[in-house]
């Protein structure tokens, strides 16, 4: 049995079955461990039955993470991200594998495109993900983006990064060296 960092979180069946699906697909080759984990997120229901109602309000500070489980081995964290009104994510890429879905709510997703030699991030599009949507990204600046909630209502997406728990602050966003937009 799976047993969640945040003592206010109790992996139902479905965060369960999903953190063994990353277990196993942490297991596989890189280049499929990202299709894998699309499939386990869109095949994963009542995710959002593990966190409490008291922790899905958010913080008028910042949008704030739960962790649901962090794996012993320090491989991937499982993590939900509440969204109120009007907060968003910083310009970023990611250091690590990340793949996450919307539970709740929408997020509008602004995409980027990151030119290296000139250092400059374009606009490439915007994107309004809605509940049971899916997105992956490899880690670097090639799939750099801004999440954000534009929405009257609070957004809850569930997050699995392939970094361990005690550095989920500092090893997952890569941000721009000092991106000029354009």
């Amino acid at each position: 049995m799976l047993t969640a960092t945040d003592s206010d979180i109790a992996p139902n069946a479905a965060l369960q079955a999903l953190c063994a699906a990353t277990d196993q697909a942490e297991q596989t080759a890189a280049s499929t461990l990202l299709l894998q984990m699309a499939a386990h997120l869109r095949q994963a229901d009542n995710l959002l039955d593990a966190l409490p109602q008291e922790l899905r309000t958010g913080s008028p500070d910042s949008y704030c993470r739960h962790i649901a489980y962090a794996d012993p081995s320090g491989r991937f964290t499982v993590v939900y991200l509440v969204w109120r009104p009007g907060q968003h994510s910083p310009v970023h890429g990611h250091k690590t594998w990340c793949a996450y879905r919307v539970l709740q709510g929408e997020l509008s997703e602004t995409l980027y495109h990151w030119n290296p030699a000139t250092q400059i991030l374009s606009v490439n599009g915007e994107i309004t993900r809605k509940p049971g949507d899916i997105f992956t990204a490899i880690p670097g600046l090639q799939q750099t983006h801004r999440l954000g909630n534009n929405g009257n209502d609070v957004a809850i997406t569930l997050h699995v990064y392939g970094v361990a728990e005690e550095h989920i602050s500092t090893g997952v966003n890569l941000l721009p060296p000092q991106p000029r937009l354009q």
